[in-house]
This record gives structure tokens, sequence and C-alpha cells, in this order.
């Protein structure tokens, strides 16, 4: 309700409210961290007697009164009342929101509570906005549930801050060809990207597996392009996505969709609310699969195509000697431009496969009338064609680093994120710059431990390298650096497959990005961000989203050492306490605390997690460990093993030191093709069971075995069959994981063992390295 504030009747109102007594105000605990804070004494308690005062042009600042008043209404069950003013300078037991003649930014407020109110001002509303972000922030942490919770009184603390961003650029992209996400999702995205005061989306639509856009002048493009046979997977331990099957005639296509026009002006209008810029990005003239699919006669080799239904594909590039692919990019671009009001769209250009271009007759030619020197400068002409269509409609071209090779388009802005070599060298040489280096700013990287995360993602991003990530370089001058435009967190969606997925890859790492991008260089501290994170968690656990406490978990490190396993516990986040218990059960502050490394001379189940001010913060780490028959035998070698990949020689296979799931683990041993050997007891031992361990890894031609035999021996001369276990199915399965493979008998007394290994040979057509060889890389062979 929209009234004139009358100040004698508020005054009489005033003095007849009795603050209720609150105890165990919340501390301020504020992500990104403003600019200045102080906090004082006492604090404002908000209830159905408080007004929401709107000071300033009533035009600018409503809106943002009625965005915090449907957020109060939501999260305590009532609203305000809105009273304007021309005045407006009184703020007791009101929250008033005023539009000031300040110009010192944009983006920049002050907030202002105590006991008797609360005020906000900006010279613009966006300012506003943010200040109202921040004034959420100071909310009881349990009143972010959205459940009405009348009982739960809305406490503010008294503070005063005055705050502005470091950078401009605070972006969040989300990938939806890999994974649709419809449009009440983005909407989500948007609210949590506005809660962290994040203003630009970039929003990836087009790649090799899916086409997201409706373009009405090529319908094919949604007919077709949006959708592929599926081959998706919600199971966070398999990892197919670089050995999903092709699509084969006959395949139906099941899985996609699309949004309309009237879909995407409807998130742009929402974002636009958030102050937030959508940047959609079309990838070409690689990462196209979905596009010639739909219209072939863009491509090279003119097809059949189909949607692809994973990663790798290789012929899935845009001609660039065809004038027909210009006319298709100018109209397709041209549509998707009136939809996008933003100055910016992203045109990709990365990851390009050139190979059909070097086989074609008119991407040659084009080579040779223009001059170019190779394919490298077929891309940067490509590129340079789609900026002028782009700067015609006052647009302003993004393309990640690789558009640099061949030459950079004039007037480009650069995203970097092979690294930060790319960006520098744009800024040095006077292109705008986004910073995303992937070791930074890639939230669908692995971010703990390989063996106690979900089996998401591939290489590493963890927290504090997101936190610490020096966005403009030292290297660059003080001009040179004023290109950096900010900085942004990507989400790829790969082995993304759900909305809890996507939190728990975005939480909290999205958090050190917007910090990183907010908060000056000299106000950021890393201690400080993972106390403040504690508040936050609580916001999600409120809201019920899923999130991940990695950087507080234990890390359980091991070493094999003869006939025990040393073990070291540690954490990301320094300075917290770690419990564990060696018998299985949870551990807790009362269990034993880890104060130096130790060993284990049996099979032990590891259970440790950590704590903070004797609360926990991290999950429950678990892991066990075997010390087993085998270990510290001998082992005899019938193949050889890889002089590369060796993990130490003949011992490594009874070392028990236990690879992890990453190929670049040392613990891991390579044998081309089969593999034959024994292990020698050193006395006659009882066995019933052997396990191997191998890595799936069918990117890089690893393969389980098909077949695994064992064989035993009373004198070490002579063997006969034990036992033996067939995985035709599993070993022609394309992902990346670890699979043990049990080989069970009966109990019999041996000198020797000898194990029997079969491998994928020839790897299947239609698979990573068909027709070659595979090999297989071996863990501990645990024998008991």
């Amino acid at each position: 309700m929209l009234k004139k504030w009358i100040p004698l009747v508020y005054v009489v109102l005033l003095a007849c409210q009795t603050a209720p007594k609150v105890e165990n105000v919340e501390e301020v605990s504020i992500i990104p961290q403003p600019s200045s804070l102080k906090t004082g004494e006492g604090y404002f308690v908000i209830d159905e007697g408080t007004k929401l005062g709107i000071v300033g042009n009533e035009s600018v600042v409503l809106p943002v009164a009625k965005h915090l008043n449907q957020y109060l209404q939501a999260v305590s069950g009532f609203e305000l009342d809105i009273a304007t003013s021309d005045k407006g300078k009184e703020a007791n037991n009101s929250i008033v929101l005023e539009l000031t003649g300040d110009n010192s930014g944009e983006e920049s407020y002050q907030l202002e509570s105590s006991t008797n109110g609360i005020r906000i001002q900006s010279g613009t509303a966006q300012g506003l906005f943010y200040g109202i972000q921040t004034f959420k922030q100071l909310m009881p942490t349990k009143l972010s549930s959205f459940n009405q919770q009348a009982d739960l009184p809305v406490v503010i603390p008294s503070v005063e801050i005055e705050d502005q961003p470091r950078f401009g650029w605070r972006g969040y992209m989300l990938d939806v060809s890999r994974h649709f996400f419809g449009k009440e999702d983005v909407k989500r995205v948007l609210d949590f990207m506005a809660e962290m005061k994040l203003n630009r989306f970039h929003w990836h639509l087009a790649d090799d597996q899916g086409w997201r856009v409706e373009i009405k002048g090529y319908p094919k493009l949604t007919e077709v392009g949006a959708w592929r046979v599926d081959y998706n997977t919600t199971d966070e331990t398999v990892s197919n996505w670089w050995g999903r099957p092709v699509q084969k005639p006959g395949d139906k296509a099941t899985y996609g969709g699309f949004y309309t026009q009237d879909d995407i002006r409807e998130i742009v209008a929402y974002a636009k609310e958030r102050f937030i810029e959508v940047v959609p990005e079309i990838d070409m003239p690689g990462h196209a699969q979905a596009t010639i699919a739909a219209y072939p006669e863009i491509s090279c080799t003119g097809g059949p195509f189909y949607v692809a239904t994973g990663g790798v594909y290789k012929d899935n590039t845009y001609c660039p000697g065809k004038e027909v692919t210009f006319e298709f990019v100018e109209n397709v671009l041209g549509e998707v431009m009136d939809m996008f009001p933003f100055d910016y769209i992203h045109i990709g250009g990365d990851e390009c496969n050139k190979l059909s271009w070097q086989a074609h007759d008119q991407c040659q030619k084009r080579i040779a009338d223009e001059g170019l020197e190779d394919e490298h400068g077929l891309q940067s002409y490509f590129i340079k064609r789609v900026e002028k269509i782009v700067n015609a409609r006052g647009k302003n071209m993004i393309g990640w680093d690789e558009i640099l090779e061949g030459g950079l388009a004039p007037n480009a802005t650069v995203m970097s994120w092979r690294g930060e070599t790319g960006g520098i060298a744009s800024a040095r040489a006077g292109h705008d710059v986004i910073m995303t280096p992937s070791k930074y700013c890639y939230l669908d990287l692995k971010q703990g431990h390989d063996d106690l995360e979900p089996n998401l993602g591939y290489s590493y991003s963890f927290l504090k390298d997101a936190y610490e990530y020096k966005i403009v370089s030292d290297s660059l001058t003080a001009e040179e650096g004023k290109h950096v435009l900010g900085v942004q967190g990507n989400l790829w969606t790969e082995s993304i497959s759900d909305w809890g997925k996507l939190t728990y890859m975005s939480f909290p790492r999205l958090y050190a990005i917007a910090e990183n991008g907010w908060t000056l260089e000299q106000s950021k501290d890393w201690e400080g961000f993972t106390h403040r994170l504690q508040a936050q968690f609580k916001r999600l656990d409120a809201k019920g989203e899923r999130y991940a406490t990695s950087a507080f978990n234990v890390w359980i490190e091991h070493e094999g050492g003869g006939k025990s396993v040393d073990i070291t516990l540690r954490t990301e986040v320094e300075g917290l306490d770690i419990y564990y218990t060696l018998d299985g059960t949870e551990p807790s502050i009362n269990s034993n605390k880890y104060e130096k490394s130790f060993a284990l001379g049996k099979t032990t189940t590891i259970k440790a997690t950590s704590f903070r001010r004797g609360k926990q913060v991290g999950n429950v780490s678990e892991m066990t460990f075997p010390v087993h028959k085998a270990a510290g035998a001998k082992v005899v070698y019938h193949t050889a093993y890889s002089s590369r990949k060796s993990a130490g020689g003949e011992q490594a296979l009874v070392d028990m030191n236990y690879a992890k799931l990453n190929s670049g683990d040392a613990a891991w041993q390579a044998i081309d093709g089969d593999v034959e050997l024994d292990i020698v007891f050193e006395n006659t031992t009882e066995v019933e069971k052997l396990e191997l361990t191998a890595l799936r890894m069918t990117i890089s031609g690893t393969y389980l075995p098909e077949t695994v035999e064992v064989y035993g021996s009373e004198d070490g001369q002579a063997f006969k069959k034990l036992g033996e276990t067939t995985q035709l199915e599993a070993s022609h399965t394309q992902g990346r994981n670890k699979v043990t493979t049990a080989v069970s008998f009966d109990k019999v007394a041996v000198k020797a063992l000898k194990v029997k290994a079969k491998s994928v040979n020839p790897i299947p057509e239609g698979h990573h390295r068909a027709g070659s060889a595979s090999r297989i890389f071996m863990d501990e062979l645990v024998v008991y």
C-alpha cells in the first residue's frame, strides 16, 4: 500500500511502540565483504508497524522498494506500508530508501541501521538494490527459508556500511546446451546472482549438444538442433560425458528443450529488474554440431550430422569458405541481438577443429584469395567478419581467448580461460578483457579430494584458489590494467544433470568469485571469508539448497609402508580441529583428536571431520585402507609395465599406495595390452579372493580388462586356475571412474598367485581410439 508520510501521526505511533527484547542477535557476516563496515550496539526489530519510506524520484525508487517488500513478505509473512515523503529524513521505526544526488558510482550505496531504524542511500536504483542485498544478509539466517515464520523476529544489528564494487564486470556463466535448465530455473540463477551482487549473466545457448534459442528464420535450429539422444545419468559415480554412444540412424532424439523468443524476453526483463545484464553466447565457428545438424549446408562436408550426445566431436564447424555461412550468421545473430539489449554478444570462437577446412576446396581458396597464412588465419578472418556484423548493430563482440589465434579482431573483448596469458596479451594490445582462467573460475572442476567428492568434473579449482586469484596481473601496467573489466565464474554442465548438482558445484566457490570481483584486494581476508561462509551455509540450509563443504572436509592422505599404511589428515581451510574414528563410528568432538600422522597395521575404515570453535564445519570423510596378505610380496612380471607410468616399479601393485580417481596419480601402473604377473608370498598363505582395481579413462585409451583370471601354485612353479571374472560389458563401457574387479574362490594355501587380465583389443568402433589396443591402469592387487 502506498501512502503519503505524515510525520506527526508517525511520531505518535512511535511513542506507543515497545520493541521486544531479542536474544542471540546473529553476528554480521556479509559476502561480498563491504568496503567499510562498522558494527554498533543494539539492534532494530522490523514488524507490521514498521514503515517502508522512499525518498527521491518515486518512479526510480518504488520498484526497488517493492522488491524489498516482496522479500519481507515471503520470509516473515507481512509486508510493510510504503510511504513517500519529499523530506523523508526521519528513520524511526522505518526502513528508508533514499535516492541521493551522489554521483560517486552507480553501484555504490550506504546503509546505516540503529535501534531506531534503517536508512539505505544511493545515487542510483542499482545502488539501492545492492544495499537491499546487504540488508538481507543482516537478517536472521533462518529467515532465508521463504517459509513464513511470524514467530521469528526480524532483527537487524546496528551497522554503518559504505560500499562500492572494485570491478564493473562480475559474472556467472551457465551452460544450458549440455544440460537444459528451464525458464524458472534460470530465474532462480538470477536470484542467487543478485544476492551476491553479480551483474553479468553469461548464457551459453548453443554448442555441439544443443541449440536452445528460437530463431524464427531458421526453425530447424530448434526442431532438430535442440534435441539429442538421451544418455544422461544422474548417478554421481558415473562420468561418461566423453564416452557416450553417438546417435545412429533410427535413434530417437528425446532429450533437450529451448527457449521461445518470448521466454528470452521475459528472462531478460527479470534480470534487468535485478540489475543483471544478459550476455548470450552462440558458439561459432567450432562447437557447432547442433547447428550443422540442423543446417548441414553451412558445414564443409555436408553431413549427415546428428546433435552430439556428449563430447568430443571433430567435424563440428561452420564452413568459412562459403558465403551462405555468413548469410546464416548475419541472420541468426540479427534475431539474437534483437532479443538481448545489452551491449555485448559472445560468439565463442574456442576449440575450433580445423581439419575439415584443410580438406575443403572453398576454404583453401578463401585462404589463397585473402592472402591468409593458414587455417588459423582463416579462423581470424571468420571472427573479424562476424565482428563487423556485430559492430554494425552497435554491439561489442566477446570471444574466448582462442580468437587471438591468427590475429585478434579490431574491437573484440577477450574472455581469458586458458590461464591468464591470453588476457594479459589482449590487455597489453589495448583490448578489454574478462578474466576467467579455469584454475580459479571454472566451477565445473573438482573442488576437493578425488575419492571423497562426487565424480563430477575434471582437473581442479579449489575454493582458496578462487578466492585468492589476483584478477589484474602484476605484469600489467596501471594503464593496461584498466582493460581488465572484471572476473567471471563459469559452470559448464557436462557433468551437471539437475539443480542440486548446479548448486553443489557453484556454492561456495561463486561466493569467493563474487567477493574477489567486488572487494578491494587489500580488504580481502581468506580466514575471515571462510568464517563468514558459515552464515551463508545456514542460509542455504534454510532454503534447502545443496552446497559443498569440500574446503572444510578432511583430506585423508596415505602412504604405504611395508606392512602398514601411514595416514595424514588435513583440510584446505587452515586452523580447524580434526577428529576421527577407526572403529566405524561417526566422529564427534569426543573422538580422537588428530595431532600427527599415524600408522594402520590392519584393514581399517577411517572416518574424520573438522570443527571450528567446537562446532562441526565439515562433512564426514570416509575411506577404507586394506592391509592385505600380498602387501610387500614379490611380483614377477611376464608382461612389462610402462616405464613412463611405472608407479615405482615391481612393488607398485603390492605397496599399499592406493591410487585416486585421477589418471595423473603416481600410484597407477600402466601396462599396454594384456597383463600376466605372479605374486610370490614369503611363506605359504591361505587365500580366497583377489581384488584388482583399474582405471576407466577411455578418452585416453585406458579401458578395464575384459577378464581377470587367478591361478594358484603350491610350489611357485605349477599353477592351476582358481577363479575368473568376465566383465565384457563393463570393459566396453566408456567413461571415467575407478572399478574394482573381485575374483573369489575356495580357500586354498598357496606359495604364489598368477594374475592374468585380458585387455580390450581392438577398441570397438564408436569408441575413443577405436581400432587400436587399449592399455590397463592398475592399482593395488589386494589379496584376502
